[in-house]
């Protein structure tokens, strides 16, 4: 091949790559992630098919829009029928004294 035409195209790739990391960096300002919190819930479905008959899974996820049931979500069970148990908090164990100078 041509030297020519190699350096051509190095310059053009590297244009290129320059381009479109700019557009990446100027798309990111105008779109935020994420939804606003409200109320309800938003449905994810969740179905995909094994390509065989009778294969695959159906269903749906649903994600509260409230950050505060989004959260309460993430509680064990346990902590949940303990809190129902009793009104207060367990204490904390006690530290070990610390020894030395």
């Amino acid at each position: 091949m041509d030297l020519g035409v190699i350096s051509l195209g190095l310059v053009a790739l590297i244009v290129l790559t320059v381009a479109l990391a700019r557009s990446r960096m100027r798309g990111e300002h105008e779109t935020r992630r994420g939804s606003e919190p409200g109320t309800g819930d938003h449905v994810i479905d969740i179905s995909y098919n094994s390509g065989g008959p009778g294969g695959g899974h159906q269903g749906e996820l649903r994600v509260p829009r409230d950050p505060q049931e989004y959260a309460r979500r993430f509680v064990p069970q346990s902590a949940w029928r303990r809190d129902a148990e009793s009104d207060t908090v367990p204490p904390r164990a006690p530290s070990k004294p610390k020894t030395g100078a």
